[in-house]
This record gives C-alpha cells, structure tokens and sequence, in this order.
C-alpha cells in the first residue's frame, strides 16, 4: 500500500506506512476521530472504515511527528521542474504575442493605406505564416504543460489535507474538454487550488483573488476572439471581411499578451504559497 496520510482531530497530521499506521492503532496512540487519506482516493475517510474500532482509548499526547522526522506538509508531486518550464513557456508566449501584434498592426495599415492589397498579405508574407505556427506550437505545449500543473497543484492540496474539496486531479483537467462545463469549472479549479494552497485546514474561508477572476475572463475573451477570427478570416472574400478578420487577429494578440501575465502570475503565487507551507513546517 501507498504511504498513509494521517489528519488528527486536533488539525495534526503526518504520513506513515501503513505497518507504522496499524501501530500506532493498535498500541492506541492514533484517537478514533482521526481521518486517512492516500493516492487514489477522492476524499479523505475516518481511520476507523480502514482499521476498525480502536482496542484502546488514548490517554497520552499524540506522537511528535516532529522528532520522528515528518512534516506536516509534503509535496504528492513536486512541482518545482514543471513550474519553472511552464514560466518560461509563459513569457515566450508574451515576446511572441508582442511580435505577431506589431506584424499584424504593420500589415493593417499597410493596407488601409493602399500599400499592399489583402490578397498580397495572405500570399506573400512568409514573416506571418513563420509567426502563426510559432504561435500553435506555442500554444498547444504551453496548454498541455499547463493542464499537467493544474494536476499536479490539485493533487498537492489533496495531499495537504484540504478537506470538502468538491472535485478531483483527473476532473480538474478534464472540464477543459466538456462543453458548457468547461466555460465554469475550471475557474472553480483554480478557486479551490488558490485558497487550499494558503490554508489546508480552513481553505473554504479563505477569500479568492482578482487575478483567478482577470485570468479567466481573458482567456475566454481570448479564445473567443481568436475562433470568431479564424472562422472570418477563412470566409473573407471582400476587403471588408479581411479588415473584421485582421481587427480581430490584432485583437486576440492584445488579449494573448495580459492572458500569458496573468497565467504567469497565477502560476507562480500558487507554486510560492504550496512551496512556503512544505518549508516552513519542515524547518519546524
């Protein structure tokens, strides 16, 4: 069996194998409120479903985790490598999205102007079709390393002890893919991850963020934005039609920019809260 997380009644907790974890039941120094959890469960459970009744009622203080060398807090799975690949990821986007808009807004004015005609824009301009498939190879790992953080956060704060999480690590990633559930869960995913990531034990009172809220909101404007240009831009049969799809090209690279800052800071206040709580209890 996986390692054991343990949660006392009085907030203590601590992990152990399970032979320390049926020792410490049945030598009757584990109180019978206390709750476990491991990998592959959704939710944390009384011990006493696992270990049954207890045979002997405490009556000594709970062992010093302390001492024995555990910490209160550990990481499921570390997020230091993918969050640092995932930063970076995050600002090539933003140096990315600031050269599309300049060639974009170039080539705008270029033809209002009457310097170039829209059918020499999409036939020859190498610069942008580089930049364009720059921008998809970008983005499809940018998604996946993201989707894989996402994962790993959630499994984090599981692993912390958060109880009356309402969702689970596969979940958390999988709304992105589910029509009409994808345009909330996964806001309500980041809720739970930021305000868990601050405080295990009482997470539900914490407050959310402006930046959860401002991420989002961009990324959908974002997404938006940039299906409504493409579909447009394939259509376009009149300079009309080529001036919407190019103001809405331009569009999406204004949105893309505060998005990957936005992700970017996210990101990195998610990683710095879960990481201060692992360091600070094990300096304890």
């Amino acid at each position: 069996m996986d390692a054991i997380y343990l949660r006392y009644p009085d907030g203590q907790m601590t992990q152990r194998s399970e032979e320390e974890a049926r020792r410490l039941w049945r030598d009757g120094l584990m109180p019978s409120g206390t709750i476990y959890w491991q990998e592959g469960m959704p939710d944390w459970k009384p011990v006493t479903l696992w270990l049954g009744e207890p045979k002997v009622v405490l009556e000594r203080p709970l062992p010093d985790d302390s001492q024995a060398g555990f910490s209160s807090y550990q990481f499921l799975l570390d997020p230091a490598g993918l969050t640092k690949f995932l930063q970076r990821l995050l600002w090539i986007s933003v140096l990315v999205a600031c050269i599309a808009l300049v060639d974009d807004l170039a080539e705008f004015v270029q033809v209002q102007i009457g310097q170039l005609s829209p059918d020499q824009v999409a036939n020859n301009d190498p610069v942008q079709g580089i930049i364009g498939l720059l921008q998809s190879g970008l983005g499809i790992v940018t998604g996946i390393t993201f989707l894989k953080w996402i994962y790993r956060a959630y499994k984090n704060i599981q692993g912390f002890g958060a109880e009356g999480l309402r969702f689970s690590p596969g979940w958390a990633v999988g709304y992105y893919f589910i029509p009409i559930l994808s345009l909330i869960r996964p806001v309500q995913v980041m809720g739970e991850i930021w305000r868990a990531s601050d405080d295990p034990r009482d997470w539900q009172r914490k407050p959310g963020s402006w930046l959860i809220t401002s991420w989002w909101t961009l990324f959908l404007l974002y997404t938006g934005v940039t299906q409504v240009s493409l579909e447009v831009a394939i259509q376009a049969s009149t300079n009309d039609q080529w001036t919407l799809a190019a103001v809405l090209a331009i569009l999406g690279d204004l949105f893309s920019i505060p998005l990957s800052i936005a992700a970017l800071r996210l990101v990195t206040e998610v990683y710095r809260r879960q990481q201060e709580l692992v360091v600070a209890v094990g300096a304890m």
